[in-house]
């Protein structure tokens, strides 16, 4: 005899796995107990209706999630504004009776806001602690040969900026990353460029692809700079 008048309800629910067996057992020990046959069906009925309410909890669930709103998708990324105002950020000193005036404006590698002039001294301008003003105004290339001439775009192209100065393209490196340039090698002459500075090509701009494109305020025409390794 399998079971005997002394098993537990906890016994009895350790050795039936499911209804079934449950069932299966109160068939074979009708004959012998019917209080273990009452207790066997109470338990098949009982993990039964356990059963049909996780049933419904699933059910239940899966129906909420579908019913509940989604947060709506932005048709663009960036939303549009509605207004604008300037605030001062930072200065460069500037000398209008040698035509050093504020050329072009970039970003470095680390985010730093550069300022290029119009004749060749380029200063950054970081904002270190993120509060919407420059910390300093620092001077990273000075012109002091006057190799650049006629500064009327700028670009940050990794660790190196890209310049466009008079008829040329030029590039300037920090070569021993102490934060200033002092490398300048000039890569293509005879860009477009008009004989007054104030008349030098207007800007450089850099496509998301990388190639780069400046015009010719004179004629109208665009041109696309190919650089070449």
């Amino acid at each position: 005899m399998l079971i005997t008048t002394s098993c537990s309800a906890v016994e009895l629910h350790q050795q039936m796995g499911s209804a079934t067996a449950a069932a299966e057992l109160a068939s074979t020990a009708a004959t012998e107990n019917p209080t273990v046959v009452a207790m066997g069906s109470a338990l098949a009925d009982a993990q039964a209706t356990g059963q049909s309410l996780s049933s419904d909890a699933t059910v239940a669930a899966a129906t909420s999630a579908a019913l509940s709103p989604t947060a709506p998708v932005a048709d663009d990324f960036f939303s549009l504004p509605a207004a604008a105002e300037a605030i001062p950020y930072g200065s460069v000193p500037i000398d209008s009776d040698r035509l050093n005036i504020i050329a072009a404006l970039a970003f470095d590698a680390d985010g730093n806001l550069l300022a290029a002039t119009r004749a060749g001294e380029i200063y950054a301008l970081p904002d270190r602690d993120g509060d919407g003003s420059a910390d300093e105004t620092r001077l990273i290339y000075a012109d002091d040969e006057h190799a650049l001439d006629q500064v009327a775009g700028l670009i940050a192209r990794g660790e190196a900026l890209i310049l466009l100065n008079g008829e040329r393209l030029s590039l300037l490196r920090d070569q021993d990353g102490d934060g200033f340039y002092e490398s300048l090698t000039h890569l293509g002459e005879e860009l477009p460029a008009d004989q007054s500075p104030l008349q030098a090509s207007n800007g450089i701009v850099e496509a998301p692809d990388g190639r780069l494109f400046t015009a010719d305020i004179n004629s109208g025409e665009i041109l696309r700079i190919v650089l070449r390794e």
